[in-house]
C-alpha cells in the first residue's frame, strides 16, 4: 500500500540564508544596544567615583588643615605668647644654651622652617633645643614653596628629598601635643605616645621663693623613661604633684610638584632629630591662605593678608584656607580653560594640567589659643 505523508509535513521547509542574516542582524543590533548602554553606565559610574573622590579628598585636606590650624598657640599649661629668653631659659642656662648671634633677624624675618634639627644654630651648647626654644615664639607661619625648597636643597631638614610646588604656599605649626602624660610622667598611663628620646616640655606651675620659681617657666627638654623624672621634674599648682608633659609637635603642611599634599613632621629618626614625610592626599593642586592680624591685641582681627609682616606672626588670630584640588586621572576631550579667584587673586590653570576636572573649596579657621585668650 503506497501511504504518503501528511500535506503539513510535506510543505515544512529549513531556515533560509535570509532569515539567518536576519536573524544574526536583529542580534547585532541588540548585542550593540546593550553594549553601548553598558558603556555609558560606566562611563556615569566612573565620574561619578572620579567626582565623588575628587570632594572628598578637597573637604579631607580642609579637615587636616582646620584641625591642625585651630591648635595654633598651644603650649599646653604654658601661656601664650612664649618669651625663649625668660621662660625657657632660665636658672644658669641662658649664658651656655642662648646663641649670642642668631642666624636670622626675629624683628624683621620669620624664623626658618626646619628648626629643631640643629642645623640652623650652630654656636650653642644644644643647637636643637635653641633652635625649638625660639621656634616657640612663632608658632605658625607660612610662605611660598620656594622658601621651603631653599632649606630642603641645603639639607637644612634632615634628609628631605621632597620639593614643594612654588606656586603654593605652605605653613607651619608648632605647639604642644595634645595628649598630656600622667603621674608619674609616663606617657602609658594616659595612651600617649611613647617619649622616643624627643623632645618634651613642662611648665611650672608652683610658686617658690626659695627655690626661685615664679611659675610660668618651661622646661624643654630631650627626654626618655630613664631621664624624664630627673630632667623634667616641673610640679601642678600645689607644688607637690607632678605637672602634665607635653611632647614638642613640629609640622610643615605642602603641595609637592607632583600635585600631593605632604606633612613633613619632626622626630627622632636613627637616634638624631629630623624630618620625616608623609604623603596626605592625591590631587592637590594649590594652597592659599588668608591670615587675620590682630594688631590691637583686643582678639579681632584688623587685617587680613596673605603675607603678614615677620613681626605680625604672633599676632594672627584666625585664617581662610584655600585649596584647588583637581580629579587624579585626565579626562580625555576635556579642557579646562577657566580663571579661578584664590584669596582674592587671579589664578590660570598650568597648560600641562587642563585636561583635569578641579574643585575650588575655602574654610575659615578661628585660631582660639592667641584670639580667644585676649578676648
Amino acid at each position: 500500500m503506497n501511504v504518503g505523508l501528511p500535506t503539513s509535513a510535506r510543505q515544512q521547509h529549513g531556515v533560509g540564508l535570509i532569515e539567518i542574516m536576519i536573524a544574526m542582524a536583529l542580534g547585532i543590533v541588540v548585542v550593540l544596544g546593550i553594549t553601548t548602554l553598558f558603556a555609558d553606565t560606566s562611563r556615569s559610574l566612573a565620574s561619578v567615583d572620579r567626582s565623588g573622590r575628587q570632594i572628598e579628598n578637597a573637604l579631607f585636606t580642609l579637615e587636616v588643615l582646620a584641625a591642625e590650624l585651630s591648635l595654633g598657640g598651644y603650649w599646653g599649661g604654658a601661656n601664650y605668647p612664649v618669651d625663649a629668653e625668660t621662660q625657657i631659659f632660665v636658672l644658669g642656662e641662658v649664658p651656655d644654651s642662648v646663641p649670642s648671634e642668631l642666624s636670622w633677624n626675629v624683628a624683621s624675618e620669620s624664623p626658618p622652617t626646619c628648626l629643631g634639627v640643629g642645623g640652623i644654630i650652630t654656636n650653642t651648647s644644644n643647637n636643637a633645643k635653641a633652635e625649638l626654644a625660639f621656634a616657640m615664639e612663632y608658632p605658625l607661619f607660612s610662605a611660598p614653596g620656594a622658601s621651603l625648597n631653599r632649606e630642603i636643597n641645603a639639607g637644612k631638614c634632615g634628609g628631605v628629598t621632597a620639593q614643594a610646588n612654588e606656586s603654593s604656599n605652605y605653613f607651619v605649626i608648632r605647639r604642644a601635643g595634645s595628649c598630656a602624660t600622667g603621674a608619674p610622667p609616663k606617657p602609658v598611663l594616659n595612651q600617649c605616645r611613647p617619649l622616643g628620646d624627643y623632645f618634651h616640655l613642662q611648665t611650672n606651675g608652683c610658686y617658690s621663693e626659695n627655690l626661685g620659681l615664679s611659675g610660668g617657666e618651661i622646661k624643654l627638654e630631650k627626654v626618655n623613661d630613664a631621664n624624664v623624672e630627673g630632667l623634667l621634674p616641673y610640679t601642678s599648682f600645689d607644688c607637690e604633684s607632678p605637672a602634665p608633659i607635653y611632647r614638642f609637635v613640629s609640622r610643615i603642611y605642602f603641595v609637592d610638584q607632583n600635585g600631593t599634599f605632604t606633612r613633613l613632621y619632626l622626630d627622632g629618626v636613627g637616634g638624631a632629630l629630623g624630618f620625616k614625610a608623609e604623603v596626605l592626599v592625591e590631587g592637590v593642586e594649590l594652597l592659599r591662605f588668608e591670615w587675620f592680624i590682630d594688631t590691637n591685641g583686643d582678639g579681632e582681627y584688623d587685617r587680613v593678608t596673605q603675607t603678614p609682616d615677620a613681626v605680625e606672626w604672633p599676632n594672627v588670630i584666625g585664617v581662610k584656607i584655600w585649596t584647588v584640588v583637581r580629579s587624579t586621572e585626565r579626562e580625555p576631550g576635556y579642557s579646562d580653560a577657566a580663571t579661578y579667584t584664590i584669596a582674592g587673586e587671579s589664578w590660570s590653570v598650568p597648560s600641562a594640567n587642563k585636561n583635569f576636572r578641579r574643585v575650588v573649596h575655602s574654610k575659615t579657621v578661628d585660631i582660639v589659643n592667641i584670639g580667644g585668650r585676649r578676648r
